[in-house]
């Protein structure tokens, strides 16, 4: 009875299985790297970054979006020299526009790392963006905050390097 009640505890503390990518999913993407000494304390601030990328994709796009705050801000430059902000909902129909494409896409982050404080984390790395198997590479900051004993993204800044 012992062994059944702490295999339970154990299956219960483990943290989620990765999905299996559904066939179309660019290989190598959904992965996170982090570098020396990035790694973060907090598992719930590891499972976000994990489900940034690996729920990034057309069949868990809605459950990606889960993981933004309802009033995230998404920032990036231009080519004109401006920079670009967007809310959730403008951001996230760019992804589904993404996606809607029927195109090959996934994402992978490298070199993280991550700076924990009182219920907030900054995360900094590199992001690669596969597209149809076409490698673009960029640099990307993440702002983390836990509101009701969740982490969420609150903030997005990103640049691709100049190609």
């Amino acid at each position: 009875m012992m062994r059944i009640v702490l295999t339970a505890l154990l299956l219960a503390a483990a943290p989620p299985a990765t999905p299996a990518p559904p066939s179309g999913t660019v290989a190598g993407t959904g992965t996170v790297a982090f570098a020396d000494g990035g790694e973060p304390r907090d598992a719930g601030v590891r499972r976000l970054l994990e489900s940034y990328v690996g729920l990034y994709r057309a069949d868990r796009l809605s459950d990606w979006k889960r993981l933004l705050h309802d009033k995230v801000s998404v920032a990036d430059p231009r080519p004109d020299g401006s920079v670009r902000f967007r809310g959730l909902e403008e951001f996230f129909a760019t992804q589904q526009g993404f996606f809607a494409s029927g195109r090959r896409i996934g994402e992978r982050l490298e070199g993280v790392r991550v700076e924990e404080g009182r219920r907030i984390a900054r995360v900094s790395g590199e992001f690669v963006f596969v597209d149809e198997g076409e490698e673009r590479r960029g640099r990307l900051g993440l702002h983390l905050a836990e509101e009701q004993g969740a982490w969420r993204v609150v903030a997005i800044l990103f640049s691709y390097d100049k190609g």
